[in-house]
């Protein structure tokens, strides 16, 4: 094993094969401190999408599939369909084109 030395950023002081300074306990490995920041921004980002709320017109759709009225219900359940049929379509179309300029 190489022996690494780090200084540190914040007291100067030169450390041997530590990941933490031995005088004022700062973080100064580099990878360690990469790490935490990315777990940090992680679970930032997970948190943020457990509280992101459902766009209103995306509730407004998904209520009215599930309508007490037969006629609203099937209605929109048909017009999802006849969207998602759509969606396909378009999203075949996109992977031709990309398909036949790469």
């Amino acid at each position: 094993m190489s022996d690494v030395y780090r200084k540190c950023p914040n007291c100067g002081t030169l450390n041997l094969n530590k990941d933490y300074c031995k005088a004022c306990g700062t973080l100064i490995n580099t990878q360690v401190r990469r790490q935490q920041e990315r777990a940090k921004r992680l679970e930032q980002k997970q948190r943020a999408d457990q509280n992101k709320k459902p766009h209103k017109i995306t509730l407004f759709f998904e209520n009215a599939k599930e309508h007490s009225n037969p006629f609203i219900k099937y209605t929109f359940r048909v017009l999802y369909s006849i969207w998602v049929v759509v969606l396909a379509i378009g999203s075949f179309i996109a992977f031709i084109i990309g398909y036949v300029a790469a």
